[in-house]
């Protein structure tokens, strides 16, 4: 960033969330996340997570989010 830039989180957010899917697969990678339809969330892989069970991120389409890990074996 030059100096004197100041940093618009607010404009980088409104960026990201015109583009969801863009935006993921550059965080996360392509075919790394899934939309669920029913749930209205976009749900990535959490490539940090290293024990049993998902690892996941799922990000609402207004930009909030959590994250989360679904046991083995409670998968549909």
């Amino acid at each position: 960033m030059k100096p004197g830039k100041r940093l618009n989180l607010n404009a980088i957010n409104k960026a990201a969330l015109r583009d969801m899917p863009r935006f993921l697969d550059a965080t996360f990678g392509a075919g790394n996340w899934f939309f669920d339809e029913g749930e209205k969330l976009y749900i990535a892989k959490n490539p940090k997570h290293r024990g049993k069970g998902f690892g996941f991120f799922a990000i609402r389409p207004d930009g909030s989010w959590f994250k989360g890990v679904v046991p083995e074996g409670r998968f549909q």
